[in-house]
Parts: structure tokens; sequence; C-alpha cells
């Protein structure tokens, strides 16, 4: 029986063995499909996870991106409104024309005074007569934007009558006027000062050499013919800016409550016209003017006169111009600063009058045999025995004093009366002088300086002093030698003249001039229109394109 079950079951039919396969693989189909089902229930929550995270990230980098859009739009608008309220402009030229130095910086900024500056023209039609004129400008805004208590205006004459009213000298066309207002005594009392074209610029000393010779001056031709008229015929003469002399001198002026007036006289041929040493004092706050005193009398409120090496003698009535300015009425006070020359003609009416005061002019020239107190040659010498009067305000305990072709300087009494002499420079004892034809004249120490005082005792048991500072040289006040930075020329000249008339200066204070020549960086309207645009607008349109492009690549 059990054979013939097993026969059963091998003998079985092949349409069953045929089902049984296909059943067979029926179940694992099923099965792999259960399978596969499962896993991908397993992974549905996966993607879920990834897709939020995924747009988790691009909000961000959304978000991101319109917060830096937002903040350069705001940088931008920001900055416009602040260049628009305080315009900051860089200066690029070589000589920072549009600048001014450290020291005058530091006197501005410490002003106290409100000042107000008026330029009498329109302002586009003042900057663009001349370079002179721009770089006038600009520094009037600047030395605004270092001091609240500065502010300037544009008024032209023709569309501001009232305004040119206000002022007791009527202004002309370009004139600039620093005022302040103050009380004295009770009163009201409005200070001004003028700044007119031809002082915003300095002439070459060829030109106003031959300009004297002519018994001219740059004064005269302004006051003559107006100073666009001077500018426009002799604008070739122009050597550099004189504008941050000018406008630090007018700002002294008229805030300087006892401001000193030096007068430059004028009339007798006078070998130098000096004009960087009136252009050092303008810088250290003097008020300098010029007079032809052939023609006109001293100006009641000078308090110094200067005789720059005048070829021929004065008169008679022309010395006794100068003896009354210095007895001032029996009251004293005043002061005089007499340059003699190698090159002048025999002057016995100023001999006399410097003689009065302990002073002689001598003949020929100082040399030195130290090869250590001379420079090249034996007559440039370079002074180091200085007086220590009066140099308060030199920035060293050894001063050292170049010049040439120097006249000696004698002393021809130390005290006599009320009046006193003493030399401020002097040589070596090694010195010697000699005349034109190279023939010594007299050996042993030379003065190059001196200092003769007429005293009064006033009522108050003080003392009045009217000095005359009578130098050998104008080489001593030579352009090179007072710019000179080896040498305290200028330091030694403002603090000599400082201590004759009692004024203090702003510390070390010594100004170049700027020549203004080439190419300077300005730009123009249209180029600011266009920088204006590239920083408004088309610098946040390309951020704001470069922000979505960046935005559309993380999504």
């Amino acid at each position: 029986m059990e054979d013939n079950e097993k026969k059963e079951k091998v003998s079985r039919p092949g349409s069953e063995l045929l089902n049984d396969v296909i059943n067979d693989e029926k179940k694992e189909k099923e099965s792999e499909k259960s399978e596969t089902s499962e896993n991908k229930k397993e992974k549905k929550p996966k993607e879920k996870k990834g897709t939020a995270k995924k747009l988790k990230h691009g909000t961000m980098a959304t978000v991101l991106t319109c917060v830096f859009v937002a903040l350069v739009v705001l940088v931008n608008v920001v900055t416009t409104m602040i260049f628009d309220r305080y315009p900051i402009n860089i200066d690029l030229t070589s000589q920072k024309i549009y600048s001014v130095t450290d020291k005058t910086e530091k006197y501005v900024k410490g002003l106290d005074k409100d000042v107000l500056i008026t330029v009498f023209a329109d302002e586009e039609v003042f900057e663009a007569y001349n370079s002179y004129t721009k770089q006038a400008s600009e520094l009037i805004k600047n030395y605004a934007k270092m001091n609240k208590h500065i502010t300037y205006r544009y008024a032209d004459i023709d569309s501001n009558p009232e305004i040119a009213r206000d002022y007791e000298e009527t202004p002309q066309s370009f004139d600039i006027y620093f005022e302040t207002e103050g009380e004295a005594d009770g009163k009201k009392i409005k200070r001004t000062k003028r700044v007119g074209m031809v002082d915003l610029v300095t002439f070459k000393d060829e030109f106003l050499s031959q300009l004297s010779e002519t018994g001219y001056s740059i004064d005269m031709l302004a006051k003559q013919y107006g100073d666009l008229n001077v500018l426009y015929y002799y604008g070739e003469a122009v050597e550099s800016s004189n504008a941050e002399q000018a406008f630090t001198s007018a700002l002294m002026t008229v805030t300087d409550p006892n401001p000193v007036y030096v007068t430059f006289v004028t009339g007798s041929n006078e070998l130098v016209p000096l004009s960087y040493f009136q252009e050092l004092l303008s810088a250290n706050g003097y008020n300098v003017n010029s007079i032809d005193i052939t023609t006109e009398d001293i100006p009641d409120e000078t308090d110094v006169i200067v005789l720059p090496a005048p070829k021929a003698d004065y008169t008679e009535e022309d010395v006794q111009k100068l003896s009354d300015f210095l007895n001032n009425g029996g009251n004293l006070g005043k002061q005089m600063i007499y340059v003699g020359a190698y090159g002048q003609d025999e002057t016995p009416n100023l001999d006399e009058f410097l003689a009065e005061y302990g002073i002689e002019i001598g003949e020929g020239v100082i040399c030195e045999k130290d090869a250590a107190r001379y420079y090249n040659e034996q007559w440039t010498t370079i002074v180091d025995n200085v007086s220590e009067d009066f140099t308060q305000d030199v920035h060293t305990d050894s001063p050292k004093i170049i010049t040439s072709y120097t006249r000696p300087v004698k002393v021809l009494f130390d005290e006599q009366g009320m009046v006193a002499c003493k030399a401020y420079l002097s040589s070596t004892s090694s010195a010697f002088t000699i005349s034109a034809q190279q023939e010594t004249l007299e050996k042993g120490t030379q003065n190059y300086a001196v200092m003769g005082s007429k005293a009064k005792f006033t009522d108050d048991n003080d003392t009045v002093y009217s000095n005359i500072f009578a130098l050998g040289s104008p080489y001593l006040l030579y352009d090179m030698y007072l710019q000179s930075d080896r040498y305290q020329n200028a330091e030694y000249i403002i603090s000599v003249l400082n201590g004759m008339t009692g004024k203090t200066t702003i510390e070390g204070l010594t100004i170049q001039p700027k020549t203004i020549t080439g190419e300077v960086f300005e730009i123009n309207e249209s180029q600011k229109s266009r920088l204006k645009w590239t920083f408004c607008l088309i610098v946040p349109v390309c951020v704001l394109v470069i922000g979505i492009v960046v935005w559309i690549r993380v999504l």
C-alpha cells in the first residue's frame, strides 16, 4: 500500500506540478511586494524631513538676502543725506591746495567767537573764475566744517545790494569779508576784515621789484584799478596762493581784541619788496599794509613801520614823519624795523635819525673765517651768537640764523639818558668786513642786528618803549631763508616782533605758500551726478539681483 502511495506521488500529473510552481512564484512576488511596501512606508517620513529642512534653509537665505539688501539701501540713503548736509571733500592734489596746515586747523577749531564770512559773488561764478578762487571757496567751506562758530554766505552784489550797504566801505565784486560782532563800553561793535582778490595770491619778486621801481605797489594798483583788473592784466606774474595766510590773518584780526598793524614804507626805491616776510606776518595775525611815505601819512592805527632797504635817502620831511611816529605824541609805544642793504646810496638823513637810538649802519659786508660759520661763501654767514632777549617764541635753545651780504650794524652807545642800544645778533671774534674791492676794513666781532630803545616811565610806574630793530641785510628776511627748516630766521624775527609789540601768536605757525600748477583733481557736475546714481541706484540694484540669484539657486 505504501508502494502504491509513493507511486501516486511520483506519478502526479504535469499540470499539477506546473500549478505548484506558479503558486510558489506568486507567493514570492507577493512577499517581495509586501517588503517593498513596508520599505516605502519607512522611507516616506525621511523624505518629508529632508523637504522641510530644504524649505527652512531657503527661507533663511531669503530673509538674510532681504536684510542685507535693505541695509545696503539704508546705508546709501543715509550717506547721501549726510553728504548733502555735510559735504565731504577729499584733497587729492599733490600740493594739498584745498587743505590747511595742522597748526591752522588747531587754531580754527579753538575759536569761540562767531565769525561770518561773506563772499560778494555768485558761488558758481566765483568758483569757476580760476584755480585760486576755487581753492579759496574750498578753504572757506573747510573752515566752516572745522568750527561751528564759522559760517559763510555768497551774495552777488547786484542781487543783494542791501547786504553791501551794511559795510562802511562799499564792497566790490569778489571781495571777501570776515566779520564779528561784540560789545565794548556797552556799545555794539562790528569788526570787519576785507580780503581782496590780490590778497589771495603771491606775485613774483621780480615783478614786484620792477613795479617798485616805477613807484607803484600791488596795493596801489588794486586801489586805483580794482583787484580783478590787476589779476586780469598781471595774472602771469602770480607765483603762488596766499589764501590760507589771508584767511587766517582775517580770523585773527576780527577775533583778536588787540590787533597789531604793520605798515611797509615805500617811496625811496626800496631794493627788496620782502613779499614773503609780509606773508609771514599776515600768517601770524599781523595786519599788513603799505604806504608811499613821499605822498602819504603813516596811518594812525599803525603799530610797526618797516623800512625795507631804501636805496635813496629820505627827505627831512619824511624823516620827521618817522620821528613823530615813534614819539607818538610823547607816549611812545611804537616800533620800527629798519633793513639796511649792501648797495644802498649814502643816506645822511636816515643815518642821523638812527643815531638818536644809538644805531649806525657800517660799511662793507661781514665775512667769517671759520668754515663752520659760513655757507659756501664767506659772506653767507651762519649766526649762532643770539641775544636771549625776545626769544620766547623760538623753539630751540640754540637758534641759528643765516644771512648774506650783511652790513655791520654798530652800537654807538650802550645807554644815554632814556635811550639804550644793544646787539642782538653777533659774529665770532674771527669775523671781518670787506669792501666792494675785496679790501679788509675791520677785524673782530661784528653785529648783524641791533635794538635801539627809547623809554618813558608812566604814572602807573610802568615803562613804555619805542624801539628800532635794525638789520644789516634784507637776506635775514630772504624768502628761502625764512622758509628753511634748518635755520630759525622765521621763528626769530616773529619772536622779536612779538616781544616788541607784546603780541601773542599761534605757537610755531609759519604757513608756506601753495603753488597751483598742472592738473588738479576736480569733478564737474556731470561726474558728480554719475557718482550719485552709481552709489544710490546701480550698486543697490546689483546687490538685489545677486541676492535673488542666490535665493533661486538655494531653492
